[in-house]
C-alpha cells in the first residue's frame, strides 16, 4: 500500500486544476478518459488533496466546478485498480478510506461545487457527483449504480444522499434494476439540477453558480455546513461548529459592509471576512 501511494507522488497528477476570473472559479478535471475517468488511488489522493487545499487555502476562490476529461463524468472506483490490493485487507480498506475522505473533502469544501456531468456517472462517480452541492449535466448523461449486476453493495451513506435527491421510491428502481437512467429523467428525478442544450457543461455549470459568487463567502460556508449537518443527522455533533461560523458572520466585516449598502440602497461588496 505505501508504495502505490508513493508512486502516486512521483507520477503527473491526473486530477487537472485550471482557475478562471481572477482566480475565482476553479475547474477540476478528472483526466483519465481512457478508464472513463474511473478513479484508482492516486487519482482518488490527488482528488482529496486538491479540495482541501481550497478549504485550507480559499483565498479569491468562491466557486468550483468539477467535472472529467473525454466526454464523460466518472465511472466510478478503477476495478482493475482496486482489485489488485483485495488480497490484502489493509491495503483494501486504505483504498476505500482514502475515496471516502476524498468524497467528504468535496463536500466540506466551503464554497458551492457544482458537477458538470457528461457521459458515464456511474457507481462511485455517482456518489462523488452527489458530494457536490449541484449537478448540470447534458443531454449525454447516463447515471446509475449497477450494484446489483456486480453483486456488490452500495455504501449506506450514499443510499441517503440518493433518497434525499431522488426519493425512496426511485432509489429503490435505480439500485434494483441496476439500469443506467437517461439524462432526461436523470433531470426529472432531481438528480441533475439543471439539463443543458448544449454541449458545454463547464460552462452551463458556471453559469448555473455565477448568481452565487455575489454573496458573503461566509455565509455560504456556514449555510453548506448546516446543510451538510441536517442531511447526515449530524446536527448535534456540528453545534459547536455552527455556533462559531454564525458568530463569524456576525462579527464580519461583510455583515457590516451589506448593512451599511442596505441602508444606502446599494449592493454589497463581499471579501470574505
Amino acid at each position: 500500500m505505501n508504495s502505490a501511494m508513493n508512486a502516486s507522488n512521483t507520477q503527473p497528477s491526473e486530477i487537472v486544476t485550471e482557475f478562471r476570473d481572477d482566480g475565482r472559479v476553479a475547474i477540476v478535471t478528472i483526466n483519465r478518459p481512457h478508464r472513463r475517468n474511473a478513479c484508482d488511488l492516486a487519482a482518488w489522493t490527488d482528488l482529496r488533496d486538491r479540495f482541501r487545499a481550497f478549504a485550507a487555502e480559499r483565498g479569491a476562490l468562491q466557486l468550483v466546478v468539477l467535472t472529467g476529461a473525454g466526454g464523460h463524468f466518472c465511472a466510478g472506483d478503477d476495478i482493475l485498480a482496486f482489485r489488485s490490493v483485495l488480497s490484502d485487507p489493509v491495503a483494501a480498506d486504505a483504498y476505500r478510506a482514502v475515496i471516502q475522505q476524498a468524497y467528504a473533502a468535496v463536500q466540506d469544501c466551503p464554497v458551492p461545487v457544482i458537477a458538470a456531468v457528461q457521459g458515464a456517472c456511474v457507481g462511485g462517480g455517482l456518489s462523488l457527483a452527489m458530494c457536490c452541492d449541484f449537478r448540470v449535466g447534458d443531454g449525454s448523461v447516463r447515471a446509475g449504480v449497477p450494484v446489483a449486476k456486480l453483486g456488490l453493495m452500495y455504501p449506506t451513506i450514499q443510499l441517503v444522499r440518493l433518497t434525499h435527491l431522488i426519493g425512496l421510491s426511485a432509489a429503490r428502481r435505480w439500485l434494483f434494476s441496476g439500469d443506467l437512467v437517461q439524462a432526461e429523467e436523470a433531470y426529472q428525478a432531481g438528480f441533475l439540477d439543471a439539463l443543458s442544450a448544449d454541449d458545454d457543461p463547464v460552462a452551463a455549470a458556471m453559469a448555473f453558480g455565477r448568481p452565487m459568487m455575489d454573496n458573503a463567502p461566509l455565509s455560504i460556508a456556514g449555510i453548506k455546513l448546516q446543510l451538510n449537518a441536517i442531511a447526515a443527522g449530524q446536527l448535534d455533533a456540528a453545534r459547536d461548529a455552527i455556533a462559531e461560523a454564525t458568530r463569524r458572520s456576525d462579527q464580519s466585516e461583510d455583515y457590516r459592509n451589506a448593512a451599511t449598502a442596505f441602508a444606502e440602497k446599494r449592493k454589497p461588496t463581499f471579501v470574505g471576512r
